[in-house]
């Protein structure tokens, strides 16, 4: 455990996590698509969020440490393979490099070892999926919980957006 002595040490400390974030120097990782790419691979994951006010939150990690940056950018790395998409505690961009770690869950789930969402309602899942392949990809907001008698909060998700 790191103990502080003094106000310094504090500050110090402060800079070295930020600096460490690739947020204290205006080019850390480069820029454009090769700086997108490695500062994913630097940070080791980047948490996708659907919030958006300006733009999704997800960008603003990226924008804010790398210029030239577009959010197309992140849709061309997973396309080519060098970043992968993963529920790795949310879901998240995850560099390829890291995509073995991830095998040994998925391997698990599978093969009925494992999962998070431990009832999952087949009947419901059936019906999510004939309707996407009728009408093609669909958001949460399109699927509507006929019998929502959730309570609110973060982890309340309605049965269609469960997994």
């Amino acid at each position: 455990m790191i103990e502080l002595h003094s106000h310094k040490d504090l500050s110090r400390l402060k800079r070295l996590a930020l600096s460490s974030q690739g947020l204290l120097q205006a080019k850390p990782f480069g820029s454009g698509l090769s700086g997108a790419r490695k500062a994913i691979a630097h940070l080791g994951y980047v948490q996708i969020d659907t919030i958006s006010v300006v733009e999704r939150a997800h960008h603003h990690v990226l924008h804010s440490r790398v210029p030239s940056f577009d959010p197309s950018m992140v849709n061309q790395l997973v396309v080519s393979g060098e970043v992968f998409e993963y529920w790795s505690h949310a879901a998240a961009f995850l560099p390829i490099d890291d995509f073995r770690f991830s095998l040994p869950y998925k391997n698990a789930i599978k093969s009925g070892q494992v999962h998070w969402y431990k009832n999952p309602d087949q009947k419901l899942m059936g019906q999510l999926l004939a309707r996407i392949r009728s009408e093609g990809p669909l958001r949460s907001r399109d699927v509507d919980a006929k019998n929502n008698n959730r309570k609110g909060g973060w982890w309340d998700w309605k049965p269609e957006k469960k997994p």
